[in-house]
């Protein structure tokens, strides 16, 4: 069928060209064989200019009609994925959000917490303010995320942020319907060993129950990629960051 059309439409486009560059040759190829008298019936110079306008007017609508037709092809034809933007290189496809309190280092696990896999790690100067992309990142945010639901760390002093007193980030993906509580930070001369605990809001009684640490890890795509913020004594320079176990976490490269 698409081929009948483009023979079609060649044709036609040859038969415009023809009565616009020779309607004289056209009218006597095509037309005068009708005529008892072709040479005394020949169109006048003044038919011939119309049948050229009419020829152009047909040339231009076929050109306008082939440029559109053909742009609503491109517009319709399958796009390629937009390259991966380079958080989404470092961190996964959603874009981490950042917890905005200053954390400070329980002694031990807590109860009725979960524990959340530790997927990466970065390093932060907070003093210089690198790598700039981490304080441009949008906020943790959770209506039930307070303090007194047990909410992390507490709010950093007016006019700073939590990651201008940090030296690394952590990610985790945690259930959207939790939040982190509490993290544990032990350092040597050769390592830094971390943990992370979510959990759901404190019992307005006080009292903790099973539906506390209600929370999935790493259930399903709708996990929030989350980078919480380390304080430590002294900057990391060559130490390891491990995870409580003494597993190595992977430090995620930035991409320029």
């Amino acid at each position: 069928m698409t081929t009948l059309v483009l023979i079609v439409l060649g044709s036609l486009g040859v038969i415009l060209l023809w009565g616009l560059l020779a309607p004289r040759s056209q009218w006597r190829v095509l037309v005068s064989w009708s005529y008892r008298d072709p040479h005394t019936d020949e169109p006048s110079g003044s038919a011939y200019l119309l049948y050229r306008v009419v020829a152009a007017v047909g040339i231009a609508t076929m050109v306008t009609s082939g440029i559109l037709t053909y742009q609503v092809y491109l517009n319709n034809l399958p796009k390629p994925p937009e390259p991966p933007t380079a958080v989404e290189l470092m961190w996964g496809t959603t874009a981490p959000v950042v917890v905005n309190r200053v954390i400070t280092s329980v002694g031990t696990a807590p109860k009725n917490l979960v524990e959340q896999p530790i997927l990466g790690y970065q390093v932060v100067d907070g003093q210089t303010r690198q790598p700039p992309y981490l304080f441009k990142l949008a906020p943790f945010a959770l209506d039930t995320a307070t303090t007194e639901n047990g909410y992390i760390g507490v709010d950093p002093e007016p006019g700073l942020t939590a990651l201008d007193t940090a030296e690394l980030v952590v990610q985790v993906k945690g259930d959207p319907r939790c939040f982190p509580h509490a993290a544990i930070v032990r350092e040597t001369e050769e390592t830094v060993s971390v943990a992370v605990f979510y959990g759901q809001k404190n019992p307005t009684d006080g009292a903790h129950t099973e539906n506390l640490a209600d929370c999935n890890i790493l259930a399903s795509g709708a996990n929030v990629s989350t980078l919480i913020p380390i304080r430590l004594a002294s900057p990391l320079k060559e130490r390891q960051v491990l995870t409580l176990e003494g597993d190595t976490i992977r430090e995620v490269p930035l991409k320029q």
